[in-house]
């Protein structure tokens, strides 16, 4: 006869508030002893805020949430975290970046002029990191060459291996996953998998949030299915995405359609470069991110950037969007300007629409999902100058077309991830600009609504209305008017190739 698992956490009727609004209605959930579920729903369904209730961390106006692993459990106060779960998220990069800039300041007032702190120095920085054996768990992440690089130069994908480290340092029973395969390359997808089956038999229980479900490890056998906040389904996974037809079904039964071909250049057989690098390199003290990149963008072509973990990426679009200096000290024609010929850097982003991981993070701002749209106009995070009738109604038609006109009202800070991502992708269009600089665009978008993404950039790239410097880890979500390929490792050109 065989033994009923003991329950792990109850969820009893509960309803979460987030500010004024309800999120979460009557939910009845429980999660047993060594059970690793899955959240699934579409962006804003109430997923992340479910997450934080699990963590204290969210207003629980209804009901209660039972902890059965403590033996004397009272509820804890709100935004009090509860002991023993940890969390890893898009959100907790602001938090290692505000403490690489106090390292660099106590560094600096010191005399000590380097390049800055390292991802181990944060790591031992940290609040709530209890010391554990790090050689192991450097070991399962295969993160020894991240720990030596200044903060400064992580990719997006080694910022979320060093937010998956903290959290597994504080021992954790209940580990709360949103959207971790972000970022993260194709090897390292495959590496953190076998890190969560490890994980799995040691005894931690994981709750996984993500819009992909190629991405859900085999560990995870359970499923809870939520829509505007309600209990819709739960059972086992391969029983919902058999028994429901939707986007992400069809992915998870690998019927999704392959890319249409690609795409020629519009322009004509020589258009004019947007870009233009010769011999381009970049350094930290001893550290080397780029080395001797030559590659020229014309106008009317369509480039995807790839490479692993780690490759200089984010450093190459940070050398064309102005934010890192050492543009000023290499031979980089942007628009038909050498760098440094006088131009600002208001005059080159003007003429670049941009969305990523770090513009987000920045983005937490107490605005409406229109005024963060028309601050694009600007080239600003927050909106300080007066927008025009004509900018207003261009916000409200871009923001239609991109299928969320009724984000405009609400506050950017109260959107889940995938909605705010939706508002930066309409921020990044707004101005019609000339350059459409993505990076991991799809991050934290349902499979609709990546749908909806990628057909609307295969028609601006079709219609010439911009070009696409484009940065994605997933083949399957390269829009299809791609013309080209740059593929960088360690730093250097790897391969420049036209897309097959």
């Amino acid at each position: 006869m065989q033994i009923a698992a003991a329950p792990f956490i109850t969820l009893d009727g509960v309803s979460v508030r987030i500010a004024d609004k309800r999120v979460i209605h009557d939910l009845s959930w429980q999660i047993k002893t060594g059970e690793n579920w899955v959240v699934w729903g579409a962006n804003g369904a109430g997923k992340t805020t479910l997450a934080r209730a699990l963590l204290g961390d969210a207003a629980v106006v209804k009901g209660r949430i039972h902890r059965h692993y403590e033996a004397h459990h009272s509820p804890a106060p709100v935004g009090t975290p509860v002991a023993q779960l940890s969390l890893v998220s898009a959100d907790q990069h602001q938090e290692l970046y505000r403490w690489q800039q106090r390292l660099d300041a106590m560094a600096h007032f010191s005399g000590r002029l380097d390049a800055g702190a390292t991802a181990l120095e944060v790591l031992n920085a940290l609040p709530q990191a209890e010391p554990g054996d790090r050689a192991e768990l450097v070991r399962m992440l295969k993160m020894d060459a991240v720990l030596g690089k200044p903060m400064r130069v992580l990719s997006t994908g080694e910022m979320r291996k060093l937010l998956i480290a903290r959290a597994l340092l504080r021992h954790p029973r209940l580990l709360i996953l949103d959207e971790p395969f972000n970022g993260l390359d194709a090897a390292s997808q495959a590496q953190f998998a076998k890190i969560l089956d490890r994980l799995a038999r040691y005894g931690v229980q994981m709750v996984l949030i993500t819009h992909r479900p190629v991405e859900i490890p085999k560990v995870f056998s359970r499923l809870i299915h939520i829509d505007n906040g309600r209990l819709q389904w739960q059972g086992p996974v391969r029983d919902f995405f058999a028994a429901h037809d939707s986007p992400a079904s069809r992915e998870m039964q690998g019927a999704m359609h392959p890319p249409v071909p690609p795409g020629t250049a519009a322009n004509g057989s020589d258009p004019a470069p947007l870009i233009r690098m010769r011999d381009v390199s970049v350094r930290y003290g001893e550290h080397r991110v780029l080395e001797g990149i030559s590659w020229t963008m014309r106008e009317g072509e369509h480039w995807a950037l790839i490479g692993p973990n780690g490759a200089g990426k984010s450093t190459l679009l940070k050398l064309i969007t102005g934010d890192n200096l050492q543009g000023y000290a290499n031979e980089l024609v942007l628009f038909g300007r050498p760098k440094g010929s006088g131009e600002s850097v208001w005059q080159i982003k003007q003429q670049i629409g941009y969305v990523a991981d770090d513009l987000q993070l920045r983005y937490q701002k107490r605005m409406s999902g229109l005024d963060v749209v028309c601050s694009g106009f600007f080239d600003s995070v927050g909106l300080y100058r007066h927008c025009t009738d004509s900018q207003r109604q261009a916000a409200r038609t871009c923001m239609e077309r991109t299928g969320i006109r009724d984000l405009g009202l609400r506050l950017f800070s109260e959107l889940s991830f995938g909605q705010q991502r939706m508002v930066l992708i309409a921020r990044a269009m707004v101005k019609a600009p000339r350059l459409l600089i993505l990076d991991e665009p799809c991050n934290g978008l349902d499979a609709g609504n990546r749908l909806r993404v990628l057909a609307m950039l295969d028609g601006i790239g079709r219609r010439a209305a911009a070009s696409l410097l484009y940065v994605s880890h997933r083949s399957d979500e390269m829009p299809a008017c791609i013309t080209h390929r740059l593929q960088l490792r360690n730093g250097r050109i790897h391969a420049i190739r036209p897309q097959n």
